[in-house]
């Protein structure tokens, strides 16, 4: 793994598939079949509706933690609609950030997320900003060095299953790499994808701190699996 005195991230993206009851249900099965890893840290990023009460399922399993899909640029105010990283802090120990989805849909600019990560770092709430090719540089240049190095970055592909099929491992390490040099030579996660079929090979490939799995996350089995064959530190 890519660094073996920090934890190796998993991270399961639940977009918005699940509603609050579907995401309940998600949680008493992963929590009836997860067992800590050593080196590894796995991390539910959770919608805002639902963040309470998956704490309260989740919260006591070693080696979990959650995370926001997103916060506002905003502080705690009169900004109707928004999740201030305020009320994340002692809840979620991440925020995910500059998602391809949100960058596309929502149209949000290196400028958005760049306050997004201000906001979370000043509630103590981590930030895992995603990057692509398109974004990784322009995205970096606007933090300064202190800052930069207090971000996760995550690699999220504008085509991911794409990728999958045609590139091989050796092309991601480059990919991964070259990402890694445009945010100031670190470590990336890497979404796209990711699976059980293929988890415990990108999680051995160089450069690379942890996994984002989206589709492959919604079955709680198939993702504890995916828990399962990663290899040790």
């Amino acid at each position: 793994m890519a660094d073996e005195q920090t934890d190796f991230l998993v991270l399961a993206n639940w977009k918005a598939n699940f509603a609050p009851q579907r995401a309940y249900q998600w949680c008493d099965t992963f929590a009836g079949s997860y067992r800590p890893l050593p080196g590894v840290e796995v991390v539910i990023a959770v919608p805002a509706l639902c963040m309470l009460e998956v704490a309260a399922r989740l919260g006591s399993l070693p080696g979990v933690a959650l995370a926001a899909q997103g916060v506002s640029s905003y502080p705690q105010g009169s900004y109707t609609g928004a999740t201030p990283a305020a009320w994340l802090r002692g809840l979620a120990r991440y925020s995910l950030l500059g998602h391809r989805e949100r960058r596309h849909y929502f149209h949000e600019t290196v400028q958005d997320v760049a306050r997004q990560v201000a906001e979370s770092l000043a509630e103590e709430v981590q930030p895992i900003v995603c990057v692509d090719q398109e974004t990784a540089r322009s995205q970096a240049a606007i933090f300064d060095t202190e800052d930069l190095l207090k971000i996760h970055w995550a690699y999220t592909p504008q085509d991911a299953e794409q990728l999958e099929r045609s590139h091989s491992a050796r092309a991601i390490e480059e990919t991964v790499a070259s990402l890694g040099r445009a945010v100031g030579n670190q470590p990336m996660l890497y979404g796209g994808g990711v699976g059980p079929q293929n988890g415990a090979q990108l999680a051995s490939l160089a450069g690379i701190s942890g996994l984002l799995v989206g589709r492959e996350c919604l079955d709680a089995q198939a993702f504890v699996q995916l828990l399962n064959q990663l290899p040790l530190p």
